[in-house]
């Protein structure tokens, strides 16, 4: 079977690691010959740092819009020029808090004291650019965005881009962009195939479509997401946003 994990609130609760309990299941999982894959709107190049020891497992970075196979990276898709250079003058418009990554360098604005600047590139492998030095962006996310603001923005980039798609974090005011047609199951149905089936673990907007069209999904709870929908769903269970949560799953399947 194929199991996707996202990362960050799903399998690692502290933005850097994941619980030893959890690794020694994951290992186990691909050692009984199932396919482990990691899904996270991180970039590969931070996404790497938290599971080195899976460096060489099938990875999805920027929500769908980078992949790395066996240590290869390959980028699916880039936001293309004109959106790109709609996201820059939305950013400078509205003084928008911003990062732009593309296959392995960024460009951003944050703080260096914030937590979220702390998770990129913590390994120091990569280049911090000016924005117009980034020529092939996989993925935008736009910051502290002011609630009255919000809508116009997701608005401009509907209306005014050739294509993006769009992951709206109204409750923590912030909008990830990647090219239109990009998410996780996009890119899990491109490394497995249109009909392939999949459990998935996941815990926010952005793992959505996953979780709906997985054969199992488990939801892991999350303050800032309303999921009651999901409980529509019979092939989603909602679980709890703790290591052993997630290990009582992952003992079912071992």
């Amino acid at each position: 079977m194929n199991f996707i994990f996202d990362i960050d609130g799903t399998i690692c609760f502290d933005g850097h690691h994941v619980d030893q309990s959890i690794k020694h299941r994951l290992v186990k999982l691909k050692n009984a010959h199932n396919n482990v894959i990691f899904a996270s709107a991180r970039p590969i190049r931070d996404l790497l740092p938290v599971i080195p020891e899976f460096a060489d497992y099938t990875l999805i970075g920027g929500n769908g819009a980078i992949i790395s196979q066996n240590g290869q990276i390959e980028i699916i898709s880039e936001i293309d020029v004109h959106d790109i250079t709609l996201i820059k003058q939305i950013i400078k418009q509205y003084n928008l808090t911003y990062i732009i990554d593309d296959k392995f360098n960024y460009s951003t604005n944050l703080n260096a004291d914030t937590e979220l600047y702390q998770r990129i590139d913590p390994n120091r492998t990569a280049q911090s650019l000016h924005m117009d030095a980034i020529k092939d962006p996989i993925k935008a996310i736009l910051l502290n965005i002011k609630s009255e603001e919000f809508d116009t923005i997701a608005n401009t980039l509907e209306t005014e881009s050739i294509g993006v798609e769009l992951i709206q974090h109204y409750n923590e005011s912030y909008i990830d962009v990647t090219a239109q047609g990009i998410d996780k199951h996009t890119t899990i149905q491109y490394i497995l195939g249109a009909d392939a089936d999949y459990i998935a673990f996941g815990n926010d907007h952005n793992d959505i479509h996953m979780l709906n069209n997985a054969s199992h999904g488990y939801f892991v709870s999350n303050a800032n997401v309303e999921y009651q929908s999901f409980l529509k769903n019979p092939n989603i269970e909602v679980i709890n946003n703790t290591n052993e949560a997630i290990c009582n799953v992952l003992d079912k399947y071992l």
